[in-house]
């Protein structure tokens, strides 16, 4: 639960009590606007954007709805069915498996590649098709990948993985770190995590998903710096029994701990969830020094107990 006593940190954005008294008229003013319309319009004038210059729309959406959920202010009704997808359905069909037992070196080399647009569509219903897990849009920040054995002969789809937004709270990973509560609100945004990891069916190739595990982390961060504008400091990713993250460990990952949240957002709330083991791979030698930064300015703590007045 977020608390309302400003300063305080989402991302990047250090928020004060004119941003959030701000943002409370201008949904006043803009009622009538869609939700989605409305985060747009809050970013554009407060301004809110990332560094790569682009207005930050999910994340000020979900804070308008935080703000909602805590009574601060009255948002437009969600549209019928809801302005994003919950899961991928499309008819566009999926890569077609086939059968491939052999070594290593016998697929070399094998890449991780960026999916384009025009291929987005195939990527997504590959994902949904084939993983156990099945596919749900993302939000915010994310990147899907190909992973490709790209022989003599022909080109060759081995599977997919997606790398989008990390947890939002977990005490074993936030302990490990060693964040406060301002610390995880304010570097959160610098870990990604590897929310699909998929090999097609009928593929059996030792050290294989290693391998791959590799690629994908040399270039994780170049990649979100020419998309998003940053550079993440951390990956993490979540495996669920039976599987023991034998991949993940032979690649070098760390487990730091467990946990029952299934998923990542806690505005959902799942009484059963499964426990899940937590690995994470340091992208930089100085990660814990970029997520750990001092809390608060002396600026900044003369204002930590100010009060919002929304009338």
């Amino acid at each position: 639960m977020r608390s309302w006593h400003p300063p305080f940190w989402i991302g990047d954005r250090l928020f004060t009590v004119e941003d959030l008294v701000f943002i409370k008229r201008m949904v006043r003013e803009f009622g009538k606007l869609s939700r989605t319309e409305l985060a747009a319009t809050v970013c554009e004038n407060l301004p809110w954007k990332a560094p790569n210059g682009k207005i930050r729309v999910n994340g000020c959406r979900l804070l308008l709805e935080e703000m909602a959920d805590a009574g601060l202010i009255v948002l437009p009704p969600k549209k019928l069915g809801g302005d994003r997808k919950s899961y991928c359905h499309t008819k566009v069909p999926p890569v077609l498996t086939t059968e491939i037992k052999c070594s290593l070196s016998r697929l070399s080399p094998v890449t991780v590649d960026v999916v384009p647009n025009s291929e987005l569509a195939v990527w997504n219903s590959t994902m949904a098709a084939y993983h156990p897990m099945g596919f749900r849009q993302p939000f915010g920040a994310h990147q899907r990948y190909w992973i490709r054995s790209e022989g003599k002969a022909n080109t060759i789809v081995l599977g997919a993985m997606l790398f989008a937004a990390p947890a939002k709270a977990l005490a074993d990973r936030d302990a490990w770190i060693g964040w406060t509560t301002l610390q995880r609100q304010r570097f959160r945004y610098r870990i990604v995590s590897n929310s699909r990891f998929l090999i097609l069916p009928g593929i059996q190739v030792p050290h294989l998903a290693s391998h791959v595990l590799g690629l994908a982390v040399r270039r994780l961060r170049k990649d979100w710096v020419e998309r998003y504008g940053y550079a993440p400091v951390l990956v993490e990713t979540f495996v669920t029994s039976p599987h023991k993250g034998t991949c993940y460990r032979a690649a070098n990952w760390r487990f730091v701990g467990e946990t029952a949240s299934n998923g990542r957002s806690c505005r959902i709330k799942r009484s059963h969830a499964p426990i899940r083991t937590i690995f994470v791979y340091p992208l930089v030698r100085n990660w814990r020094a970029e997520l750990c930064a001092p809390e608060l300015s002396v600026d900044e703590e003369s204002d930590a107990d100010a009060v919002i007045d929304f009338t």
